[in-house]
């Protein structure tokens, strides 16, 4: 089920809003929404690499297996 939110803006950050979704031709409510997912995947991202800086066995795993599946895409 979606939930909804209600932001509260200044008045000067929404017309940053409003100026930066016009130049994207989008609504308010999809570029605030875009800006969020953006969010969202740079903030799982830094978790993904805390997570790999900590497993250093697995990161390298990770890394082996990826240069074999490039080196047979290479030779497919």
């Amino acid at each position: 089920m979606a939930r909804m939110i209600t932001l509260r803006l200044s008045e000067s950050a929404y017309e940053a809003v409003k100026r930066y979704a016009d130049a994207d031709a989008q609504s308010m409510n999809a570029w605030i929404e875009s800006v969020l997912k953006v969010e969202d995947m740079r903030r799982r991202c830094a978790a993904h690499h805390q997570w790999m800086l900590a497993n250093p066995d697995a990161a390298a795993f990770s890394a082996a297996w990826a240069d074999r599946n490039l080196d047979e895409l290479a030779t497919g």
